[in-house]
This record gives C-alpha cells, structure tokens and sequence, in this order.
C-alpha cells in the first residue's frame, strides 16, 4: 500500500506527464494519464489525514488543470486565427484566377 508521501509525489509525476504529453501533442494520451491521475488522487484522498496538505494538493491539481485549460484554449484560439487566415487566402487565390479569367476572354 502506498503512503501519502508517495501518492503526493506520483500524482505531480503525473501532472507534469499531462503537461510534457500536451506540450508533445500526444493528444490521445490525456484521457488515460487524466484517468490515472483521478484514481491516484482518490487514493490520496482516502489516506492523506493532514486537511492542510490535501487542500495544498487540491490546489496543486486545479492549477495544474488550469494551465492546462488555458493552454488548450490559447492553441484554439491561434488555429482559428491561421484557419481564418487560410480562408481568406485561398478566398484571395479564387477571386484572382477569377478575375484572371474574366480579363482573358476576348
């Protein structure tokens, strides 16, 4: 059976794994390392008696989660950028060849 000292120690390896997996994205990692990292806390919980170090690790884990979150929502927010950008080149390219067609015709 694991301590607390040791569950503390494994649920930041697997934070800081979350973090390394979406900073490589290896998107279909995230959902088991989440899952891992949920069971490990539930264990923690069960056996941490300190209130004081489970509301430091609680706290811990929602940044964690946050950073998280906000990098996700920061990358969504750049490939809509480039998907816009995208658009309205290949919107340009169209309206050229348009317009180069139209002024070739005699």
């Amino acid at each position: 059976m694991n301590t607390p000292a040791q569950l503390n120690a494994q649920l930041l390896q697997l934070l800081e794994q979350m973090h390394i997996t979406f900073d490589e994205k290896r998107w279909r990692r995230m959902p088991a390392l989440r899952q891992q990292l949920m069971a490990c806390f539930d264990e923690y919980q069960k056996l941490e008696t300190n209130v004081a170090e489970l509301a430091k690790m609680k706290c811990h884990l929602r940044d964690g989660f946050a950073q998280l979150i906000a990098q996700s929502e920061q990358r969504a927010a750049e490939l809509e950028h480039k998907m816009a950008q995208h658009r309205d080149n290949q919107e340009g390219v169209l309206a050229y060849s348009m317009m180069a067609l139209l002024t070739e015709q005699p």
